[in-house]
């Protein structure tokens, strides 16, 4: 934990700290909230961090005083100095018992089969794996510390031939084609990026011109490209950007020269919707084989659909429209989409807190995650998907087998809900900050992971936007 900027404060609290109440139980989300607090982060602050509004971190602040039966951020803090040192200190030796082995009471024709089962392991036969497997490992693929980070965050340094090196400002989207290149939506440097052969570069923006049709993408002006904050690939590895360009919401697409093509303006489209509203993607998008688009608009809480003709496919209903027809269903700033083999549709309805489905037969919608209470949380792991509660989930992709996976970015993980319908911790201790590079994922660090796409060799990539990097989990599901 980082030391707190007001440590005169914790000196004089420690002894006034609540006693009584130590061994209260907080949340996991109040506890990330007092966490915060010790380290000296205003509400406004740790709203920012936990993508949540300042008048929902006023209340969980206000949970926690209630709790712990304490008045001040300084007692706060010295609640979480003493639970943090509690949990620090080695643990107390104990005298160990003297116990005979209950093998050795075992009946002597046992000692036959032992040895049978030793030799077979020492010849280098043995049919069986007794270890357990490899844990699933989180690297980074894109992206390095900055020096001095910039306004919305990040920097930008000319293009250099190590990815890992490159500087990246809030990347909002990933995807991958059939070669393995990986585009980023840098956005928060209004460009286009491309990765092949561990060497990133700038596809579009960044330039001097207009953005216009059939122009280079290194031409086109950073300001004129718009807030392009989603890529996506079709089965053809066309690329394809979702942007917003004096609040029209359109799609383009860049060919194998790098060359822009406009496909579809969706009309009028917000970037920022009121105070209290986080620095979001303005959409998704997905695209089936047969090249349909589907398109994510966050302001216009509705999801559309282009095949020559733009038309509602759903959202701007007035109820939240489980078992109903998708387009009379009511969405909250609707971000991350992704399709499953039979072209169902899924929806990270990230205001509502949810993972929603829309069947591709029927047009029906449903929730497939969260939607356990009216708020956002972190509850639910080993449970059913519908009963758990998420944070803000932005980005989402689907297995080969079904199951889907979504970026908590709230709650600053990464979870999955298996084809069973239970939801599970896939990455991310849920503490924000960066680390864990070559541990255990469920162990990592991610600090508001945004987009996050499921190649066809079953890696998962992951926008870790406020780290500014791109990540990695290889071999994740099988080939899709």
């Amino acid at each position: 934990m980082r030391v707190p900027v007001f440590r005169s404060s914790i000196r004089r609290e420690l002894s006034n700290a609540p006693t009584e109440k130590s061994a209260v139980r907080l949340s996991a989300r109040e506890l990330e909230v007092a966490g915060m607090v010790a380290q000296g982060l205003t509400n406004r602050e740790i709203a920012a961090k936990l993508f949540i509004s300042e008048r929902t971190a006023d209340g969980h602040l206000e949970h926690i005083r209630e709790k712990l039966g304490v008045n001040t951020r300084a007692q706060v803090t010295a609640w979480v100095v003493r639970r943090e040192a509690v949990e620090l200190a080695p643990p107390v030796a104990r005298p160990a018992r003297t116990q005979v082995p209950t093998w050795t009471l075992a009946h002597p024709r046992a000692w036959l089969g032992a040895a049978l089962v030793l030799a077979i392991l020492a010849s280098g036969t043995a049919l069986l794996r007794l270890t357990e497997p490899s844990p699933r490992i989180v690297r980074t693929v894109v992206g390095a510390q900055c020096a001095k980070q910039q306004d919305p965050g990040g920097c930008w340094e000319a293009d250099i031939q190590r990815a890992l090196d490159a500087k990246l400002s809030r990347p909002t989207s990933v995807a991958v084609d059939s070669k393995g290149v990986v585009y980023i939506a840098d956005s928060g440097n209004g460009r286009i990026r491309r990765v092949q052969g561990g060497t990133m570069a700038t596809l579009a923006g960044g330039g001097k011109e207009a953005l216009k049709e059939g122009l280079f993408g290194l031409s086109v002006a950073s300001d004129s490209l718009g807030f392009a904050s989603t890529v996506a690939v079709d089965s053809n590895d066309q690329l394809y950007l979702l942007t917003s360009r004096d609040d029209v919401l359109e799609v383009w697409s860049i060919d194998s020269g790098g060359f822009m093509h406009h496909v579809v303006s969706l009309g009028q489209s917000s970037v920022t919707i009121g105070l209290d509203a986080p620095n979001l993607p303005i959409g998704g998008l997905a695209i089936t084989k047969g090249g349909v688009l589907f398109i994510a608009d966050r302001a216009g809480n509705r999801v559309l659909k282009f095949d020559g003709t733009t038309t509602l496919y759903a959202g701007s209903g007035q109820r939240m429209g489980d078992g109903g027809a998708a387009t009379s269903a009511q969405l909250d700033w609707p971000v991350g989409l992704a399709l499953d083999k039979r072209e169902n549709l899924y929806i990270a309805d990230t205001g509502d807190n949810r993972i929603r489905r829309v069947d591709h037969a029927k047009g029906t919608i449903t929730t497939v995650a969260g939607g356990a209470g009216e708020f956002e949380g972190n509850t639910g792991d080993g449970g059913p998907a519908r009963q758990a509660l998420l944070s803000f989930p932005i980005g989402v992709a689907v297995a080969p087998d079904g199951t889907v996976v979504f970026t908590d970015t709230g709650n600053h993980r990464l979870r999955q809900v298996s084809p069973d319908g239970t939801i599970s911790a896939l990455a991310g201790s849920g503490r924000w900050g960066f680390a864990g590079d070559g541990l255990p994922a469920v162990d990592a660090e991610f600090d508001g992971p945004e987009g996050v796409f499921l190649d066809s060799a079953g890696n998962l990539f992951i926008a870790d936007t406020e780290n500014q990097r791109v990540r990695e989990i290889p071999h994740l599901y099988g080939p899709q």
